[in-house]
């Protein structure tokens, strides 16, 4: 069986056509007499035949026109406006710069929270009590500026002072 390890790859190159006439002729004697190298013979051309069927076969036709129609669409598709923002910020913002975009962006949505009073012309949204008279002790003024609310406010005072009385009246409102 020696020889017969040289004879399987010869007979590769027999089933190819390379081997001259004597050494065709050679080994095709030896075939008829080894049954082992028989079988190889056997099972080379088997697998030669299966690939030349391969080889040989004509593919299926495949109709390319649908997918080039929906290759077409996807480019002239419309992308919706927030697609094209969030690619802009993509490239504009890498996720490093984006960590500090996020405090900013709270911070700037909290001055102008607090600024609120500032854009409403300086009025904040509480009441204030202004006195009216002239020792501010009998009548008060409540307003309230998001509901346009106005209160005059008329008290007596309970300690019973005499309004009528010549004494100087303390510097601050009596309330």
């Amino acid at each position: 069986m020696n020889g017969c390890e040289d004879k399987v790859a010869s007979i590769e190159r027999w089933l190819d056509g390379e081997l001259s006439g004597a050494e065709s002729e050679s080994l095709r004697v030896h075939m008829v007499a080894c049954a082992g190298c028989s079988e190889a013979r056997r099972r080379l051309e088997k697998l030669q035949s299966t690939l030349t069927d391969v080889l040989l076969s004509e593919a299926q036709p495949v109709d390319f026109m649908p997918f080039w129609r929906a290759v077409q669409l996807r480019i002239n598709e419309k992308r919706p406006w927030y697609q094209d923002a969030l690619d802009w910020m993509r490239g504009v913002l890498p996720a490093s710069r984006l960590a500090w975009v996020v405090p900013a962006v709270i911070a700037l949505l909290l001055a102008g929270v607090s600024l609120e009073s500032y854009w409403r012309g300086g009025r904040n949204a509480f009441a204030t009590v202004e006195s009216i008279d002239a020792y501010g002790r009998n009548v008060a003024l409540l307003r309230e500026y998001d509901t346009k609310t106005t209160v005059i406010w008329l008290y007596q005072d309970q300690e019973g002072e005499n309004e009528a009385a010549e004494e100087t009246a303390p510097s601050g409102p009596a309330f």
